[in-house]
C-alpha cells in the first residue's frame, strides 16, 4: 500500500547535504520528508573531523575538488563565505584554524548534527528512520523496508559507499536506468597496501614527505604523518596522496612512492658523520630514527650489521632516508576511506538547480556525484554547496 504524505520533496539520507537542504526548504514553506535507512541519523557526519566536524575551508579553490569533466567543477562550488553565511544564519558559528581548516565553535561533529536534526524538526520535516530505499519504480514510487512511498520530487542525498556508514548503491543502479552516465567508483582518501611488509614496525609514526611516481614519472608529493602499519602505510600524508591511486592502479601503472624522512635537512652527511662512533650501527641510528625502522632502512639501504659508519655507509644512508622507496600494490576498500571517487556525471546535472537534467523533478546531492575533495573539509564544502544551490534556486 502506496504512504502519500502531504510532502512535495522527498529526501533519501539524513547526511549533511540532506539536513540542511530539508532545513533550507522547510524555511521556505516546503513539506519536506526524510527517509532515513539508518536507526540514528547523520552518522558519517557525528564521525567527520575525528569528532570535532571539519566543517569546511577558509581558501576553497577548483584544484582542491576532483571529477571527470573538472572544467565544470567551479559551476557547482559555491564560496567559503556563501557557506559561513547560511551556517550563521542557522546558529552555528565557525572557528577558523591556521591552518585553513574549519570547525564549529562548538568542536563537535555531534552538535552540529544533532542542531540541523533540530531545526529541520522544529520546521516540520518529517523524518522517517530504518527506511531503507530497496528501488524506485517510474513515477517517484519508493519501495521501501516500511512500504512503498509516492514522491512529487525526489533529492538523492544517499551519500557514497565510503566509510563504515556508506550509502547505498541503490540509486546508482536506479539512476542508470534513465540513462545516467556512472562514472566507475574507487575509494580515495584512503590507507595504502604495500609490497613491502611492515608488520615488525607497525604503529611506527614519523613526519615525512612523501613523493609519488607513477613508472618512474614525478606525480606529487605530500607532508605529513606517516604511519607504518601490518598492510602498508596510513597517516594523513598517505590519505592526501592517495586521491587517485585506485585508478592508476587498475589501469596496471607501476606505482611507487619514496620517502623522505627528514625533509628539513638538504644534506644528511654531516649529521651522520657526527653521531657516528665505534658502536653498532643500529643504536648510531637510535639518536635520530625509531628503532622498530631502522632495520628497514639498513636492508633497503644494503648495509651489514657492524659497528661505525665508513664513507660509503653514510653516503648509502644519506640517500635512503631521503628516498626511502615503498612499492603501492592496493589500497584499502571502501570501507575504510573517507570518500569515493566517480560517481553521476556531473555533466548530467543543472548546477544552478542541482536538478537532473534527464529527469525532471529529480534532484543529487554530494557524494553521490563525481566530484570528490581533498582533506580538509572540501567534501563537507561541497556537500553543503548543492544544498544550498538546490533550496536557494526555488
Amino acid at each position: 500500500m502506496q504512504k502519500k504524505i502531504n510532502t512535495e520533496y522527498h529526501i533519501i539520507g539524513s547526511g549533511a547535504s540532506g539536513l540542511l537542504v530539508s532545513i533550507l526548504l522547510a524555511n521556505k514553506g516546503k513539506k519536506v520528508t526524510i527517509l532515513e535507512k539508518e536507526k540514528k541519523l547523520a552518522k558519517k557526519l557525528r564521525a567527520t573531523g575525528n569528532g570535532k566536524c571539519n566543517i569546511t575551508n577558509i581558501s576553497i579553490n577548483t584544484h582542491n575538488f576532483h571529477s571527470n569533466n573538472p572544467e565544470l567543477i567551479q559551476d557547482f562550488i559555491l564560496s567559503y563565505d556563501e557557506i559561513k553565511k547560511v551556517f550563521l544564519s542557522l546558529g552555528i558559528v565557525f572557528f577558523e584554524n591556521e591552518d585553513g581548516r574549519v570547525f564549529p565553535m562548538s568542536m563537535e561533529a555531534n552538535g552540529v548534527a544533532d542542531k540541523l536534526i533540530y531545526l529541520a524538526e522544529n520546521l516540520g520535516v518529517e523524518i522517517i528512520n530504518e527506511c531503507e530505499v530497496l528501488g524506485i519504480k517510474e513515477g517517484f514510487i519508493l519501495d521501501t523496508t516500511k512500504g512503498e512511498f509516492k514522491a512529487d520530487k525526489l533529492i538523492l542525498a544517499t551519500g557514497s559507499k565510503a566509510g563504515r556508514t556508506g550509502g547505498s548503491e541503490v540509486m546508482m543502479e536506479y539512476l542508470k536506468g534513465f540513462n545516467h552516465t556512472i562514472y566507475k567508483t574507487y575509494p580515495s582518501l584512503v590507507q595504502l597496501v604495500t609490497e613491502e611488509n611492515f608488520v615488525k614496525c607497525s604503529g611506527v609514526k614519523i613526519k615525512s614527505k612523501l613523493s609519488l611516481y607513477s613508472n618512474g614519472e614525478f606525480v606529487k608529493e605530500t607532508k605529513g604523518d606517516l604511519l607504518f602499519t601490518n598492510y602498508g602505510i596510513s597517516g594523513l600524508s598517505v590519505l592526501d596522496i592517495s586521491v587517485g591511486i585506485a585508478k592508476r592502479l587498475e589501469n596496471y601503472e607501476y606505482l611507487e612512492i619514496k620517502v623522505d624522512f627528514f625533509p628539513e635537512i638538504k644534506d644528511l652527511k654531516p649529521l651522520l658523520k657526527s653521531i657516528n662512533d665505534d658502536i653498532h650501527i643500529g643504536m648510531i641510528l637510535r639518536g635520530i630514527l625509531p628503532a622498530k625502522l631502522i632495520p628497514y632502512i639498513l636492508k633497503q639501504a644494503k648495509i651489514e650489521s657492524k659497528k661505525g659508519l665508513n664513507q660509503k655507509d653514510i653516503n648509502k644512508l644519506n640517500y635512503t632516508l631521503k628516498n626511502y622507496k615503498i612499492e603501492i600494490i592496493d589500497t584499502k576498500d571502501y570501507k575504510s576511506a573517507e570518500v569515493m571517487s566517480g560517481g553521476v556525471d556531473i555533466s548530467e546535472i543543472n548546477p544552478k538547480t542541482m536538478e537532473s537534467l534527464k529527469v525532471k523533478n529529480l534532484y543529487l546531492l554530494g557524494e553521490i556525484l563525481d566530484i570528490d575533495g581533498d582533506r580538509g573539509g572540501y567534501n563537507l564544502h561541497f556537500a553543503w554547496s548543492s544544498a544550498i544551490k538546490l533550496a536557494t534556486s526555488l
